[in-house]
Formats: C-alpha cells, structure tokens, sequence
C-alpha cells in the first residue's frame, strides 16, 4: 500500500510535469506564430524584403530543432525519475525476503543444521534443558528473529519514503519554476497579440 500510494503521488507529479512541458511547447509554437502573425500584419506599403533567406531558414530550423532536443531531454528526466523512484520503492518493499547475509531462512523455517546449531549454543547456557524449555526458547528466538526482520523493514520502508518526499518536493520546486516561467510567457504571448 505504501509502494502504491508513492509510486502515484511521483506519477502524478511527473504527469503535471509532462504537462507542464507540452504547454511550454505549445507556448513556444505560439510565440512563433505570433510573430509570423506580425509580419503578415504589416501594411501593404511596406515591403518586406529578406536577404539570405537560406541562412534565415537554417537558423529557424536549428532553433526548432534544439527546442525539440530539449523538450525531449525533459522527458526523459520525468520518466527516468519515475523508474528510480518505482525501482527505490520495489527495492524496500521486498527487503527482507530473501535469506539474511548469514544464510538464516526466514521465520521459522529454518534447516535442521542451523536448528541443531542454536541447541548446541543454548546447552552452555542452561542448567537443566529439557524439552518444554527448548521450545519455549525456540519460540523466544524466533518470535526475536521474526521482530528484528520486521524492524529492519520497517527502517528500510521508512527510509525509502523519506528519500522519496525528497525526490518529490525537488519535483514540486521544478513544476513550481516551470509554472511561473510558462504563466510569464502566455502573458507576454497575450501582450503581443493583443498589441497588433
């Protein structure tokens, strides 16, 4: 529940993102159409005349071509951030579900060896085993076995989000500066049609 609540809150912001991009695309198209709007508007006494109408095009379509470039760029930092951010909570979510560095299984299914191996170490310890004192003691161990792994989840779990409010509110400071800078550009897109 926790990976299914982050993941989407971070595909949500990387959505109003993307969004964010298109417009300022589109803002962008509209700036270029406005000013050719302009040069079509002049009057009919004025005559336009372009020299070098080669080098004007070339310049154009370099200009396009960088401002597809860097919409593209910015793309593909949305979704890589996605997947780390998919990948970083996959990978706290499934902590603990293999068998630990010791070659301990989890819970309380554990090899015959690694059960003898805990009887042998508690022997130097009691006074009189017997067997109603092993099985409490093996309850003990693994009711401990099965808390430490839990707390060590529950950090790494803890952890991960944390990192991840991080990576989130370093995109809602991206989105808050796109924001503005796209509001600037529709009203000075605004200004300039209606100035004609």
């Amino acid at each position: 529940m926790i990976q299914f609540l982050s993941s989407s809150n971070t595909e949500k912001l990387a959505d109003t993102e993307r969004h964010l991009d298109v417009a300022k695309g589109h803002s962008f198209r509209a700036q270029d159409n406005t000013d050719e709007l302009k040069k079509l508007n002049r009057s009919i006494f004025i005559p336009v005349i372009s020299f070098n109408k080669d080098k004007k095009r070339a310049a154009q379509d370099a200009k396009l071509l960088a401002r597809y470039d860097e919409e593209r760029g910015e793309r593909e930092r949305a979704m890589m951030d996605v997947r780390e951010s998919q990948n970083r909570l996959g990978r706290a979510t499934t902590y603990g579900d293999e068998e630990d560095e010791e070659g301990i299984g989890r819970g309380r299914f554990k090899s015959a060896d690694q059960l003898a191996a805990r009887k042998d170490t508690r022997k130097r310890y009691q006074f009189e085993a017997t067997a109603s004192d092993d099985e409490l003691e093996d309850e003990l161990d693994d009711n401990l076995d099965e808390l430490s792994r839990a707390t060590k989840s529950l950090n790494i779990l803890g952890k991960a989000m944390g990192q991840e409010l991080d990576n989130q509110n370093t995109r809602i400071g991206r989105i808050d500066d796109k924001s503005i800078a796209l509001d600037n550009r529709v009203h000075s897109n605004t200004m300039a049609v209606s100035n004609f």
